[in-house]
């Protein structure tokens, strides 16, 4: 996946601080799971084993905003269970923003369309959408044939 030049220099402006501080190890990305819920259901899936409580629970945007402060890593990925099902991600996206972090939002793009208008066009936020090519849900192969139709996606094997 190509950055743009802005996140490459602000990318390159990091390490080289890491550098100057001596460290050897340190962060690139916080890998930020905002919640476990997942709008799909299928065999292989990870979130099946957790219990319902564990699947009722959400970061809120300040733990969020904590976690980032913390570790002061210049890209944050938010995976899920998927994170468009958060109620406050818009909140937590915009925070992000403020902060200046590349934010890559890992989604199975079922809830795209009824969720872009939370999300203000900004170069500092990508959509990564995720799509398994055996998923039995007939929603989730609509939406992958949608995708395959528009190249927006490849499928592997």
């Amino acid at each position: 996946m190509a950055i743009n030049l802005q996140q490459a220099i602000d990318i390159g402006k990091y390490l080289v601080t890491q550098g100057l501080l001596g460290r050897k190890h340190f962060p690139l990305v916080l890998i930020l799971e905002s919640l476990f819920r997942c709008n799909l259901d299928y065999t292989g899936c990870r979130r099946i084993q957790y219990t319902t409580e564990t699947l009722k629970r959400n970061l809120t945007p300040e733990q969020c905003f904590a976690a980032v402060e913390e570790y002061g890593t210049p890209v944050i990925s938010i995976p899920g269970g998927e994170p468009l099902l958060h109620p406050q991600i818009d909140e937590i996206f915009k925070g992000l923003v403020e902060r200046k972090k590349y934010v890559y939002l890992c989604t199975n793009g079922l809830l795209l369309g009824k969720s872009l208008h939370k999300f203000q066009p900004s170069p500092y936020l990508s959509f990564s959408v995720h799509c398994i090519k055996s998923i039995e849900n007939p929603t989730a192969k609509l939406w992958l044939s949608f995708l395959r139709n528009y190249n927006i996606v490849g499928v592997t094997h």
